[in-house]
């Protein structure tokens, strides 16, 4: 396996070990913060990027911006399935949701305000459906061993969408690079050991982060062949920065604090 493709997995289990230990010291809407960021995709489509040419990665974003409502409906079915069968049923749901989704957004071509509107629809499905907290909660102590764990499941889904995505089309890649791999990992994990209240909080904060995440994929997608890799991906990072500091204010009233 050559260098690059050792970093682009190692990126993964590192922003979800990162997300994991930031809910032990901030708490889980943090923890979700960092979860729904860009942190796994940002790097992964620079590569693609470097690799294909600014077309194909300007394509790829479009698509993954788009791809938040597959996001959407994975979080949603987690959510709610997750909370009366248990956290298994709710992953399966959720990936289940996001099959159907995405397999139909896999067959379509985007403009950029129809990848717009897709991932605003998106934020908008999950602000309105997604449950909120209704208690404070304890910060959770995330043992090295559940952290092991989490990065472990992270770096298995990311060898298989990196897998995907250098071997199929722009559409198609787009959608493998939605694929949620933190949001495959943090809320079950927190479901499970923490309880519907802590998955509350990871959720509405994901959906803090996802904020970000459809910030610098539309700069990404819009700016990439005009203004060039560098100018393209520094406004996309400030995008998505802005979008998290200012959605995380106006948000405060639908997520209980984790202190």
């Amino acid at each position: 396996m050559d260098p690059i493709t050792l970093l682009k997995l190692a990126l993964v289990p590192l922003a979800v070990g990162l997300a994991s230990l930031a809910a032990r010291k901030w708490g889980h809407t943090v923890s979700g913060y960092l979860g729904g960021m860009p942190m796994v995709g940002g790097p992964i489509i620079l590569y693609l990027a470097l690799d294909h040419g600014v077309a194909f990665a300007a394509k790829v974003a479009l698509v993954t911006l788009a791809g938040l409502l597959a996001q959407a409906a994975h979080q949603v079915a987690m959510a709610y399935v997750g909370r009366r069968l248990g956290w298994i049923a709710g992953l399966l749901a959720g990936w289940g949701a996001f099959a159907i989704v995405g397999t139909g957004l896999a067959h379509l071509e985007f403009p950029w305000w129809v990848a717009a509107s897709y991932g605003v629809a998106a934020l908008l499905i999950m602000w309105r459906l997604l449950p909120r907290a209704k208690k404070d909660g304890a910060l959770p102590s995330v043992p090295r061993i559940e952290l092991a764990l989490r990065m472990l499941a992270a770096f298995a889904l990311a060898a298989f969408i990196l897998w995907g995505s250098v071997r199929f089309g722009p559409v198609v890649s787009g959608v493998l690079l939605s694929v949620p791999v933190t949001g495959s990992v943090i809320p079950p994990f927190t479901l499970k050991l923490y309880g519907p209240e802590a998955l509350a909080r990871v959720q509405r904060g994901f959906l803090t982060g996802l904020t970000g995440f459809g910030s610098f994929f539309f700069v990404v997608g819009v700016a990439l062949q005009p203004l060039g890799i560098a100018f393209a991906f520094t406004l996309a990072l400030v995008a998505a920065l802005a979008a998290v500091g200012i959605f995380s204010r106006f948000g405060k009233r639908d997520v209980v604090g984790d202190d």
